[in-house]
C-alpha cells in the first residue's frame, strides 16, 4: 500500500526530467501541441503546464506557461489599440505603435531589474514569422540574490492589436532555446 501511495502521490518522479526530453530532442522542445490566446494561435512543447502566477508580464490581458523542473517560463500579453495610443504618446519622438510597444516593453524590462547585464539590438523578426515585429533579449537579475535571468521579447503586429511573446529562464540554460523560441513565433497563425 505505502509503495503505491509513493507512486500516485509525486507523479513528477513516474515521468522523465524536462532537460532529459530536451536533450533527448536534440536540445529542441518535444511534443508540440496547439495553444490559443486571444486570436492568435502557436505551438508550444507539452512540457509546459498553464502558470497563473504570471509574475513576467505587464498586462492583466496575458496567459503564461512554465516548465516547472526547468524554471522556464512562457508569456503572450496583448496590447489593444488604447494601450498603445497611451504608449505612444509617452515618447516624445514620432514612432509608429509596433516600435512603441516593443520599445517601452524593454525599458520596462530593463527597469524590472537591478541592472541589466546585457541588452540585444532589436531585430526585425526572421521571414518565418507571419507577421511583422521585432525580437531582442534583456538579460539580468531582480534582486542582489536572485539568478540572472535571460528574456526572449518578441513584439508582433496582429491585426490590430499587439502580441508580446516571452521566453524567460536562467542565463546559462537558455542559449539553447532562442531557435525553439523563434520557432513558437513562426507558428503563431490567426
Amino acid at each position: 500500500m505505502s509503495a503505491f501511495f509513493l507512486l500516485t502521490a509525486c507523479p513528477g518522479a513516474r515521468r522523465e526530467s524536462s532537460l532529459k526530453q530536451l536533450q533527448d530532442n536534440g536540445m529542441d522542445f518535444p511534443n508540440l501541441r496547439s495553444q490559443r490566446f486571444s486570436v492568435v494561435k502557436f505551438q508550444i512543447s507539452e512540457l509546459f503546464d498553464r502558470d497563473y502566477g504570471l509574475y513576467h508580464t505587464l498586462q492583466d490581458q496575458a496567459i503564461g506557461f512554465v516548465i516547472h523542473d526547468m524554471n522556464v517560463h512562457f508569456t503572450v500579453e496583448r496590447f489593444g489599440s488604447d494601450e498603445v495610443d497611451m504608449i505612444q504618446f509617452a515618447f516624445d519622438d514620432d514612432i509608429g505603435p509596433l516600435d512603441a510597444v516593443h520599445d517601452n516593453y524593454i525599458l520596462k524590462r530593463e527597469a524590472s531589474l537591478i541592472e541589466p547585464s546585457f541588452t540585444g539590438i532589436k531585430k526585425e523578426l526572421p521571414e518565418t514569422v507571419n507577421f511583422p515585429g521585432f525580437v531582442q533579449v534583456v538579460e539580468g537579475a531582480s534582486s542582489d540574490y536572485s539568478d540572472i535571468l535571460s528574456y526572449f521579447t518578441a513584439t508582433l503586429e496582429i491585426g490590430n492589436d499587439y502580441y508580446v511573446f516571452q521566453l524567460i529562464g536562467k542565463e546559462g540554460n537558455m542559449e539553447y532555446l532562442y531557435d525553439d523560441f523563434l520557432d513558437i513565433l513562426s507558428s503563431a497563425h490567426i
